[in-house]
């Protein structure tokens, strides 16, 4: 009985060997065909590489527009820059003015208060008397 275990477990063996080796093919060539399909995509991709003096010269001139933007936007940035300094330095003297206005009326606002105040207490003592 071992006997026969032992001689059905190596046809079982060589088949299974035999089972993974076929699979190990099929999976090389399906990768190869796969690999194959890849490169045809790529290659339908690509345009081809056709060079003329047109479109040179349009190569050409949209680099000279690219360059242009380039230069108008840093020069934009710089002036967005000086602007806030700008801004700031007008915030800080409409504040400072504003600082000023408001403690000139709280001087007037306390003038006439003493001033009313005074003429309170001469009109208390013109009644008293």
């Amino acid at each position: 009985q071992w006997y026969q275990r032992r001689v059905s477990s190596g046809i079982n063996a060589e088949y299974g060997e035999k089972k993974l080796e076929a699979i190990s093919h099929n999976r090389g060539i399906i990768s190869q065909e796969s690999a194959k399909v890849i490169e045809e995509k790529k290659k339908l991709k690509s345009p081809p590489q056709v060079r003329s003096s047109a479109i040179d010269a349009m190569q050409k001139k949209l680099e000279e527009k690219r360059a242009e933007r380039m230069k108008y936007r840093s020069s934009e940035q710089m002036t967005m820059n000086s602007l806030p300094v700008k801004r700031t330095v007008n915030l800080e003297a409409e504040k400072r003015a504003m600082e000023e206005r408001r403690w000139k009326e709280l001087e007037r606002t306390r003038e006439r208060v003493a001033q009313m105040n005074t003429k309170t207490v001469g009109y208390r003592d013109t009644l008293l008397t």
